[in-house]
């Protein structure tokens, strides 16, 4: 017995005499489908495991350079919004860098003294601990300081990002007008 597909199929081929392999026969006749042996499924199993086996140190060093990435995104965020802040609300902003905890985290000057915010952008940010932080920015009281003035100016400082890898990639700016970006190789080399 045959399905109706296949009686339809040998009407139209009725004068090449063969059957169509495709169709699903239910009596003594074979079914005309190919499939691999195991010999060439363990022959490409063992192919694929070599490949990868080759491939697999260069990818371990994948994640490196996108956690230094990602850290520099964030600083780079959290500096854009603490000097808008300081413009909008007409007061100093400071991004503070504690090198011995590897945290960063903005502060609001309020009455003279500079205190935490109550905002998602005014908590502790650490930095990942594979990746280095290191900053040439005004200190005090061995912290860092990058401050946001109302003026929307900021204090020229430049922040080193080294990934585990040895990727190192510069975030700062170079005059007080401009805001926290990535720097170009040539901007680093020129100061």
């Amino acid at each position: 017995m045959m399905n109706a597909e296949c009686r339809m199929q040998i009407r139209r081929r009725a004068g090449s005499g063969r059957r169509p392999g495709f169709c699903i026969h239910h009596s003594s006749f074979c079914i005309r489908r190919r499939g691999f042996t195991l010999l060439e499924l363990i022959l490409v199993m063992l192919i694929m495991t070599v490949v990868l086996a080759m491939v697999a140190p260069s990818l371990s060093g994948f994640g490196a350079g996108r956690e230094a990435e990602y850290a520099g995104a964030q600083l780079i965020s959290v500096a854009h919004w603490a000097r808008e802040q300081a413009v909008s609300e007409g007061r100093v902003y400071r991004l503070n860098f504690n090198p011995q905890t590897q945290t960063y985290q903005v502060t609001a000057q309020v009455g003279g003294v500079y205190q935490q915010i109550a905002e998602e952008f005014g908590s502790e940010f650490a930095v990942p601990e594979r990746v280095g932080m290191q900053w040439d920015a005004p200190q005090e009281n061995g912290v860092y300081v990058i401050e946001f003035l109302p003026s929307g100016r900021t204090r020229p400082a430049r922040v080193q990002i080294t990934a585990r890898d040895g990727q190192v990639s510069f975030i700062g700016n170079r005059t007080a007008t401009e805001p926290i970006r990535v720097l170009t190789d040539a901007e680093v080399r020129a100061g």
